[in-house]
């Protein structure tokens, strides 16, 4: 998904639609920059790589 997608604000919906809707307040892109820089990975990384596949 992160690779197919063009930013931080169009994946963390998709990622986090069934929680998100538990949470007061929405920040998915922050969550998802949260959630990556637990492994070491990075957006820009991530979405240099282009869709799934191409490495």
């Amino acid at each position: 998904m992160c690779r197919q997608a063009r930013s931080l604000s169009d994946t963390g919906p998709v990622l986090f639609a069934q929680s998100r809707a538990q949470k007061k307040s929405v920040n998915d892109a922050d969550r998802l920059r949260k959630y990556l820089a637990r492994f070491a990975l990075y957006w820009a990384n991530v979405a240099a790589r282009g869709p799934a596949g191409d490495a």
